[in-house]
């Protein structure tokens, strides 16, 4: 049949560019994709095995074959898994099907991490034109009705796709024709040690001209006593196609609940810090042969960084992936497993502090998202969050909090910003002065943390901004106000916009701030829910001020004098202002500039007179 040629998107020229200059040094991973591709090719046939009758070359045995031919500067990879016809040959390797690949484009050719992150976005294929002048990709689907069909490319701005006439025998052979300068890929003992090093777990036989190599035992299948560190960091290169260390793994091997033998890891870094989401995941065995690759039920959501393997012989091989949701042993495992890895969490807490705090700045967000989605464990997250106390450096537990404190009935802890834009919140000089630690959380989730759980044991956690952080402050307050004239006329001047002014016990140092009603949001909370609905309205705050301070003794005298109502209205407004935007919150801009302006006047006239 008549050859097709097409133009490749502009992505895959970028991302072949930068696989050549960024990873020239790397050029070995080019045999990690490769074989990684063909064992992801050997599993979705032997699922489909599992469930389908009609398949092509059923039964034929499950392998991979290399081979190099020196002379001729020829290099074959050639495995029997699900094979492709020529539009999935064209949906797979002429073009990106991740979502975000312009994005990671950009930040792959930035990255100093670039082999790690091709192969989370299975783009990998690509790193053969580091090594090879041509590829040519043969490929026949396991599909009975489909025909053979052949991908080439000189990896330049072109590919040929072609519908062969010929039969061939299920699987894909990709065929590279080498550089020159890429020959040392052309040694079997190279070709050896790049295969033991990358794909030496490998669930299917791979030979090398002809001759096998040696593989390791199924890791998670061995007690864990008798597995060397070295093993499990081998094997988690293989699980996640990357030459990275885990931060962190545990190996389970239990009877009950339910048979399971498992492996999980923590990676060395989330991918969030460079704009993508975490996308772990965890292979399904039953008797050591791959049900699923990636079953997203076996784990919560809040744990979808972890990568790993399962395996128990209570899994039925039959299991269809749509029922695997509501399997009773699904669910066994799957409770079995988070229970585990909190209490491997807590552990490392206790005995092994800088891995823990390394594995919360990088997963604390999943942590956390734990408790807001009510985990059934979400106490025992509780247990493992962080956060800085005031004027302190290092993060501390709510446990370490209580046993600090003057006051165990309570934590006391302040949202709304950066930890240093915190830190000089005028609400933190009533518990610096009384020594009482308060808890420090600048990030948003850490208000959906502390609304989710109230409590900590029996400790309420209590947010400083409040009216009823200080107590007694609102029965003084009441008692001042009614017996004096400035808070009388404070409150009229700022009625409809303050719900309230009064003296605070809260302030030492500070002119004034604003506190919340005992049952209103937050104002960080407020933020979330306008950026969430524009219509939302904030709630009125309580102007609290410190009647000692020589700024609000002045503005008394003024207000209280009667001489110039209009500059007394133009201080209070401001007054409230000011405090807002410590409180993090934003005023209506044009009219605090507006009013700011008539002070400036006010006081020019004054010295001129």
């Amino acid at each position: 049949m008549t050859a097709k040629k097409k133009k490749f998107k502009s992505e895959v020229s970028q991302l072949m560019n930068i696989l050549a200059h960024s990873l020239y040094k790397d050029r070995e991973i080019f045999l990690r994709e490769l074989v990684s591709n063909s064992i992801d090719a050997l599993n979705k046939v032997r699922i489909r095995e599992l469930s389908e009758g009609e398949l092509k070359d059923r039964g034929s045995e499950l392998k991979i074959e290399i081979e190099a031919d020196e002379k001729n500067r020829i290099l074959i990879v050639r495995d029997t898994g699900i094979g492709m016809n020529e539009k999935e040959l064209v949906q797979n390797i002429g073009t990106i099907a991740h979502s975000g690949s312009k994005a990671f484009l950009e930040k792959l050719g930035d990255s100093d991490d670039a082999k790690e992150l091709i192969g989370q976005f299975g783009v990998g294929f690509y790193s053969v034109f580091m090594v090879a002048e041509q590829v040519t990709v043969t490929s026949r689907s396991a599909d009975p009705d489909e025909k053979a069909a052949m991908w080439m490319s000189d990896g330049r701005d072109s590919f040929e796709t072609e519908v062969l006439s010929e039969d061939r025998p299920r699987g894909t052979e990709v065929k590279l024709r080498m550089r020159e300068d890429a020959a040392e890929f052309l040694k079997p003992e190279r070709l050896k040690a790049i295969v033991r090093r990358y794909s030496a777990f490998s669930p299917f036989p791979i030979s090398i001209n002809g001759e096998k190599v040696e593989q390791e035992k199924p890791l998670w299948q061995i007690q864990p006593a008798q597995v060397k560190k070295e093993q499990y960091q081998s094997f988690y290169r293989y699980l996640t196609h990357g030459d990275t260390e885990p931060l962190s793994w545990l190996h389970i091997h239990s009877d009950a609940p339910v048979d399971l033998k498992a492996m999980l890891f923590i990676p060395s870094f989330s991918m969030l810090k460079l704009g993508f989401e975490d996308e772990g995941g965890v292979r399904l065995y039953c008797r050591k042969v791959l049900i699923e690759d990636k079953t997203e039920d076996l784990l919560p959501g809040w744990l979808r960084f972890l990568r790993g393997v399962v395996d128990s012989e209570d899994v039925e091989l039959n299991v269809a992936r749509e029922t695997i949701q509501n399997n009773p042993v699904i669910r066994k495992i799957r409770a079995t497993l988070v229970s585990r890895v909190v209490k491997h969490l807590s552990k490392l807490l206790k005995k092994e502090r800088d891995t823990f705090e390394k594995i919360f700045d990088e997963f604390g967000i999943y942590l956390k998202e734990g408790i807001v989605r009510e985990d059934p464990e979400k106490d025992r997250l509780a247990s493992l969050m962080l956060f800085y106390p005031d004027g302190e450096e290092k993060r501390i537990t709510f446990d370490e909090y209580l046993e600090k404190t003057p006051e165990k009935g309570k934590i006391y802890y302040l949202t709304g910003g950066e930890k240093k834009l915190l830190e000089k919140s005028p609400h933190l000089e009533h518990f610096r002065k009384k020594g009482i630690p308060v808890l420090l959380l600048p990030a948003p989730v850490d208000e959906f943390v502390v609304t989710h759980l109230q409590k900590y044991k029996d400790a309420e956690l209590t947010l400083i901004t409040r009216e009823d952080a200080v107590l007694d402050s609102k029965e003084k307050s009441q008692e001042k106000k009614e017996e004096d004239a400035f808070l009388v006329k404070m409150n009229q001047i700022l009625k409809g916009r303050a719900e309230e002014v009064r003296y605070s016990d809260r302030l030492v140092d500070s002119p004034y701030c604003v506190v919340s009603p005992k049952d209103g949001l937050s104002s960080s909370m407020e933020q979330m829910m306008r950026a969430m609905n524009r219509e939302f309205q904030p709630g009125k705050r309580i102007l609290e001020l410190n009647p000692e301070h020589p700024l609000i003794q002045s503005v008394r005298e003024i207000v209280t004098s009667g001489k110039n109502g209009e500059l007394a209205t133009l201080m209070a407004n401001q007054l409230l202002d000011n405090a807002l935007l410590l409180d993090n919150q934003a005023p209506d801009v044009n009219e605090m500039v507006e009013r700011i302006n008539r002070l400036i006047e006010n006081a020019a006239a004054k010295k001129e007179n």
